[in-house]
């Protein structure tokens, strides 16, 4: 099984040369290349000690772009070096709080901690988006009243399935999954999306939440880098079991439906990225992550059934 490649970690000099875009010239010598960092892997919605909640980072030309704001963005942002108001697009795959429960921090954060001049910042998001962004704003004028200077304005881009947009370079497609496969709510059924980036040097697709999906194996096709999701459900389940021991019955089949359907377990993301034709795997909101070794031993085999190529299992800040 090869082993995809990491990144140096880089030196405060190359920081400020990929972030800020500066004149440097060991920077101009080197060719272009995005990095995916992932800031937060845990499944949610139940905290971790070891994992923050769902949320990347794409940077390209000095530019970086936000995937999804978990709990605890602002402060992985901050480890990792990037200032939060250095922030112009944000793209959110659901409207689950695990992947949206760090953005009323973020957007107070940068209002808050930003100087003058601010960019417009653009939100982009599944249907639903703007009345969520909205509600966040409304309750952010109490803090932005003791602001020396008027709050950032954002721009919300609502999307659905087959959307596309263009951000210079770098071309954004959607394409709706099977996270909200077992639905039966009132109202629209929400909507999930998994994201595609094809920039100059690669392409790169991020589940987000899904089950299996023919719709994600097609917008993920020949991609150099699959970013998705995995389900150790009988482990995840298992620990239900033991912290909840009064489930009732129905709760509890019906979140076994929910890990097995709604997620992917192993062998599933085998399948996807080998129907999908991609070069590199890498495991993300890792639901069931027990933080052992032969845990990551054991599903990398059961991935590797049905994928042979690059597999990694990602931890937070890690670069690819």
């Amino acid at each position: 099984m090869s082993t995809l490649r990491f990144k140096a970690k880089p030196t405060s000099r190359s920081l400020l040369c990929t972030l800020l875009a500066l004149s440097c010239g060991a920077a101009r010598a080197e060719p272009a290349k995005s990095v995916w960092i992932e800031l937060g892997t845990q499944a949610g919605p139940i905290p971790s000690p070891t994992r923050s909640e769902p949320a990347h980072v794409l940077l390209w030309q000095g530019q970086p772009i936000l995937v999804d704001v978990g709990d605890g963005t602002a402060e992985q942002l901050a480890k990792a070096h990037i200032p939060i108001d250095s922030i112009h697009t944000v793209f959110i795959s659901h409207l689950h709080f695990d992947h949206t429960g760090g953005l009323f921090a973020f957007l107070g954060m940068r209002d808050q901690g930003g100087g003058p001049g601010r960019k417009l910042m653009t939100i982009y998001g599944p249907p639903g988006t703007k009345a969520m962004v909205d509600g966040l704003r409304s309750a952010m004028q109490p803090g932005s009243a003791l602001l020396p200077q008027k709050p950032s304005d954002y721009k919300v881009v609502e999307l659905d399935n087959g959307s596309s947009v263009t951000l210079g370079d770098v071309k954004v497609t959607t394409a709706s999954n099977s996270h909200y496969l077992l639905w039966r709510g009132s109202g629209a059924k929400p909507v999930s999306l998994s994201y595609r980036f094809d920039l100059p040097d690669r392409s790169i697709v991020y589940t987000g939440d899904t089950g299996p999906s023919v719709d994600v194996e097609k917008l993920a096709h020949g991609a150099d880098l699959l970013v998705s999701e995995i389900m150790d459900a009988d482990t995840a389940l298992d620990e239900l079991k033991r912290d909840r021991p009064r489930i009732s019955k129905g709760t509890y089949k019906f979140v076994r439906d929910h890990f097995t359907e709604e997620h992917l377990p192993p062998e599933q993301v085998g399948s996807l990225a080998e129907h999908a034709g991609v070069r590199a795997l890498v495991l993300t909101h890792f639901g069931g992550s027990t933080g052992q070794a032969d845990q990551i031993t054991r599903l990398t085999k059961e991935i590797s059934a049905n994928f042979h190529g690059s597999i990694r299992f990602a931890s937070d800040l890690d670069r690819f």
